[in-house]
Order: C-alpha cells, then structure tokens, then sequence
C-alpha cells in the first residue's frame, strides 16, 4: 500500500509513494542484487519548510501553475539541472524557477529522468519523478505505466481518479526545505574553490536553511562539472572557530550516497555529494598532500520579533 509522504517533520524521512524502494529521503534507494549498475536514485533530505503564514502562488491557482510547469516542460530550449547536469556555463544559464514546493523539486527529477515525456497533470509529475518506470524510451509504455500506477493508487486508497489526483496535488504544493539538490547557474550561496595541486575543486552549495545544513561535492575545475568521488580521501567536521569547545566532536563525513547505502557503482554520475552544517570546521585529508581545511558559511536567520522587553547588549567575544 502506498504511503503518502506528507506531513512530515523536520529532517524525517520522507517516503515517495512511486518509487521504486519504500525507504528513501524524496527519492528512491536502489534495490539489492536487482538494481541496474547506473541507479536513476535521485536521494536528498526534505524538511518541512515554516509555515510562514502569506499565501505564496503555490496556495492558489493551482491550475495556472499547471500551466506553466507544463509550459516549461514542454520548452525543448530548457535544460534544467540536476544531479547530472551539463558542464558549468555562466553564459548559457539553465531555465531557473524557485524550489519552494515539492512540485518544484520533482518537476526537474521527472524531466531528467524522462526527457522525451510531458507530464499532463500533478498525479504524473509525482510518479515519474520516483523513477519507477525502467522501460523503453517509448511514449506507449510510460503512459501504460501510468495508468497502472493510477490503478493500483486507486485500489490502495479505494477512491476514485478524481480522489488520487487531489491527493497528487497537495502533496506537491507542500513547500519544502531541501538538502541536497545540486545547484543550478544564477543560485545563490555557491561557492567553489579549486584544491592545490588538483584539477579538482570543492563546491559548496546551501541546503536547507531550517537544519543549517550545506552540501558539498567535487567538481572539475576546467568546466564546474560535478564528479563522484574522483581520489582516494578522507573528510571530517567538527565544531568551527565560533563554537564553543566541547559544543560537538569532529567526526568523519561519508556521502548522502552511502548513508544510504548506494554503492559507487551504481551513483549516478556526478550525484554524489556530503552534508555538511553551517560554520562547521572541515578537512579533507588527501594522501600525498597537505590538509585542507575550510569554515562551511553561516547563513544569517531573520531576528524574530523582540517582545516587550529590555535588551542589554554584550560583546560578541570576550576580552580575555
């Protein structure tokens, strides 16, 4: 029976009712010894974003923003990226749209996937995006896939199409806080340095503000192109230089990937990325090489409303 992935809490793992393994993060895990070599796991972290309290365009008009996901989906000149996007341009930029909603997310997820497909309505988007379909790139076959989908949703919440389509929507027109989407040309908060004595860089981009949490992946310097692991290395984190001693112990950091246990194998190519939590101290040990080190950024949180009290003001750092 499918579970429908929404609400969620905070850093909770979220199962995606169409793909193809139950337990996964917004994506699906590959399976045991059936899984092809080149998995389609698209695995990131979704934390509920807060409820802010406006009414966003996702909240209403559903239908015009039907409208124009199917708009841009159809735009054969869009390449929207993903964990295996095309080498870094800043001069041929990607279509870019804002990641509020899981809709947001999925739509790129369904469009790398199947590129050769338009999804027709929110029930589409959402099946797709799991990755469940795995055969011929034909029209006829993910449509057939569709409908089975649609039937077997049917029967396992003994509703009706109208039913399942309504459930497809608000699920995705629940805003979400992302870890682990891979940036796109023109998002903000990325920053990439190249590593001494490498044709690598490390590239660090935000992940979802609500768990402070950053991502960061290897790139090729030449070109921004996001690569899995490409040298042997070890990284830690551990409390950085404005944390107090004792806060937290360093640890050693291993891939989203093989949290989740996805063999390097069966990654896709340049998907691999590591989660990371803002101002954490870290270093990449590199055999043959000097240590890097690196403060991961802190983003600024708005200050909440003060209440009707007096504030008395300290240094943020003492004088012995």
């Amino acid at each position: 029976m499918y579970e429908e992935p929404l609400p969620h809490s905070p850093g909770a793992v979220v199962r995606h009712p169409y793909a193809r393994s139950k337990s996964v993060r917004a994506s699906s895990n590959p399976e045991s010894s059936s899984t092809p070599k080149q998995t389609r796991s698209h695995i990131y972290k979704v934390h509920k974003a807060p409820d802010t309290g406006s009414k966003g365009r996702h909240a209403t008009g559903k239908s015009n923003r039907l409208k124009d996901i199917q708009d841009a989906l159809s735009d054969s000149s869009s390449s929207l990226s993903s964990s295996t996007s095309a080498p870094f341009s800043l001069s041929t930029p990607p279509v870019w749209t804002p990641r509020e909603t899981l809709r947001d997310v999925y739509i790129e997820t369904a469009r790398n996937l199947y590129p050769y497909y338009t999804p027709k309505n929110d029930f589409e988007i959402l099946v797709l995006s799991g990755g469940s379909y795995r055969g011929v790139a034909l029209l006829e076959g993910i449509m057939q896939h569709i409908e089975e989908e649609m039937e077997k949703s049917i029967d396992a919440w003994q509703g009706t199409r109208e039913f399942v389509l309504q459930n497809a929507t608000k699920t995705l027109d629940t805003k979400a806080d992302i870890t682990g989407l891979k940036p796109r040309a023109g998002d903000p908060g990325v920053y990439i340095r190249p590593l001494p004595n490498s044709e690598y860089s490390i590239r660090l981009f935000p992940g979802s503000k609500v768990a402070s949490e950053y991502c960061l992946d290897f790139v090729l310097s030449a070109t921004g192109e996001p690569v899995n692991s490409p040298f042997k290395f070890n990284l830690f984190a551990g409390p950085g230089p404005t944390t107090p001693v004792g806060f937290a112990p360093t640890v050693g950091i291993q891939s989203l990937e093989r949290s989740f246990g996805v063999a390097p194998k069966d990654m896709r190519p340049g998907a691999e990325k590591f989660v990371l939590r803002d101002g954490q101290l870290c270093t990449l040990q590199r055999p043959g090489h000097n240590d890097v080190q690196f403060t991961v950024p802190l983003r600024r949180r708005p200050e909440p409303p003060k209440p009707n009290v007096d504030i008395l003001e300290l240094p943020q750092y003492a004088s012995v």
